[in-house]
């Protein structure tokens, strides 16, 4: 197979209409005669006759291919995408969405941007992605074309219905995403470009995410964990062409929930458990929020006395036990814990090489690895209380799965600047009560230490009248 500089990867099913405008906008590039292109389309099984298209387009485009792959139980965004990947040769791979469209420039900037490195990956603007074709004023667009789609797109940069939604966080950092705490999230998939070495050493699109959403960013994750360098393009817009809605976002948003899900089952770290919970656009900024958050500034100083209580009472001849709220020095140093789960990544990294006899965990306990019963006892703080509903309901069920016995301290007097300056939740005890209420839950065996209190959470029993 002939070794060329960029190959164009594009998946279709059906929308014949946009796949042509996509190729137009191709077959107009204007390269450097010594740039060697392909474009490589992936049909996934459509009813259309998009084969009429490719072959309008044949003479226009060297080394233009297409594949047909039949429709069946497998056929999915990442299959056809990883199709591409095989059956491509370029040293660059650019991944576009049928229906985006590029400047006449394009091929060439992105071939220059990446050059010879390679671990680039570069996550090109993206207008129009949300625009409605009936809502909106169509006419911004309607004299596009490669020559002027730099300057269309430029206007639309800062339009409420045309802009990239990701704008705001790319100018944060000045387009360098490696300064973000999870750059990955800003990996949406509708036009990619990347070195070719570091999309086979992150292994392609997972095939198992089926359905709509996730299957974007899981593949920047698996980029970003095999030590990509990743990059907005202010200079290298695309435009979306709108198209009339499926009316089906209910069903979109569940398929990105459940994918998501699927990611953090493959991965199971902080990061991607909380993932499925978080909007993309505001999750750089809760992430960041974990890695700047010190706990033990927020959360009461436990006493020795507290903390010789619970290794007497729960930790004393147990061979799994957890903390889960905890990062003082002071206190893990105390506590006789075999594992700790921190969300802090920065903190994380430290302690592990610092108390190498505890394991520490980058998990929050909302979906873990453990078996059930893992672990005799698992303590958590009132660092609890800062969680919102959802969460917590979540967490109560699945640390009383992994655990034998759940432990929780509640400081009475204590509030914490948290719920004082910076508006965040702190749970009330009665308000806690009822949280273990809905979960089926409910204290008992509280014990009183100085101005704590300590309880063991356990299934409600229904008594009958």
């Amino acid at each position: 197979m002939e070794k060329l500089d960029v190959s164009v990867i594009i998946p279709v099913y059906n929308k014949m209409e946009q796949l042509e405008r996509s190729l137009y906008f191709i077959a107009n590039q204007v390269i450097d005669t010594d740039i060697k292109m392909e474009v490589v389309v992936i049909d996934d099984g459509s009813s259309q006759p998009v084969k009429d298209i490719i072959d309008d387009y044949a003479g226009l485009i060297t080394n233009l291919k297409y594949l047909y792959l039949e429709r069946d139980k497998r056929s999915c965004r990442s299959r056809t995408r990883n199709v591409g990947i095989q059956e491509s040769s370029g040293k660059v791979l650019v991944f576009l969405d049928c229906g985006i469209v590029v400047p006449a420039f394009f091929i060439e900037r992105v071939v220059a941007r990446i050059g010879n490195e390679t671990n680039k990956v570069l996550f090109h603007y993206v207008m129009g992605a949300f625009a409605d074709p009936e809502q909106e004023d169509m006419t911004m667009i309607q004299d596009i074309h490669p020559s002027n789609l730099a300057d269309i797109c430029e206007q639309l940069r800062y339009h409420p219905s045309w802009e990239d939604m990701r704008t705001s966080h790319f100018e944060l950092v000045d387009h360098d995403l490696n300064r973000m705490d999870i750059p990955w999230s800003m990996g949406w998939g509708g036009a990619v470009t990347a070195s070719r070495d570091i999309v086979l050493k992150a292994g392609g699109f997972d095939e198992t995410l089926k359905g709509w959403g996730a299957e974007d960013t899981d593949f920047a994750y698996q980029l970003h964990k095999h030590g990509a360098s990743m990059y907005a393009t202010a200079d290298i817009c695309t435009l979306h062409l709108p198209h009339p809605s499926d009316n089906n976002m209910d069903q979109k948003i569940k398929s990105s929930y459940l994918n998501r899900k699927k990611m953090h089952m493959k991965h199971r770290t902080f990061d991607t458990e909380i993932y499925p919970y978080s909007a993309d656009l505001h999750f750089d900024l809760i992430m960041s929020k974990f890695n700047r958050l010190i706990m033990h500034y927020y959360i009461p100083a436990y006493s020795s006395k507290l903390l010789q209580f619970l290794n007497q009472e729960y930790l004393q001849g147990t061979m799994r036990s957890a903390v889960i709220g905890a990062d003082s020095r002071a206190v893990l140093s105390s506590l006789e814990v075999s594992h700790v789960f921190l969300q802090n990544k920065r903190l994380l990294d430290r302690y592990e090489q610092e108390w190498p006899d505890k394991e520490f965990v980058y998990l929050l306990g909302l979906d873990t690895l453990y078996p059930s019963k893992q672990f005799d006892v698992i303590i958590v703080t009132d660092y609890f209380r800062m969680f919102s509903e959802p969460l917590i309901s979540i967490m109560l069920k699945e640390l009383y799965r992994i655990s034998k016995k759940v432990v929780f301290l509640y400081n009475e007097t204590y509030v914490s600047y948290l719920a004082t300056t910076a508006g965040w939740t702190w749970h009330s005890l009665e308000e806690m009560n009822q949280l273990f209420g809905r979960s089926q839950l409910m204290p008992h065996t509280e014990r009183q230490v100085e101005d704590c209190k300590v309880f063991e959470v356990g299934k409600a029993v229904t008594v009958l009248v």
